[in-house]
């Protein structure tokens, strides 16, 4: 940890950095409204991959609890 970058790096909780995430996604929403092209195939299979995977590991987490 002796790289300048690394130890100035500003730390941020969990929640701040879902927060952001969310936040800038909303914005960007706005911004790309009307104005995308839909999805190509490739991309739209992957993004049902990772809502399929995400579904699956929540499933999970709620049987362990």
């Amino acid at each position: 940890m002796n790289n300048p970058h690394v130890r100035n790096a500003i730390q941020i909780d969990r929640g701040s950095s879902l927060a952001i995430s969310h936040e800038i996604a909303d914005r960007l929403r706005i911004r790309l409204r009307g104005e995308h092209d839909p999805l190509p195939r490739h991309l739209t299979a992957l993004v049902d991959r990772i809502a399929q995977i995400s579904s699956h590991f929540n499933q999970v987490i709620e049987v362990t609890k």
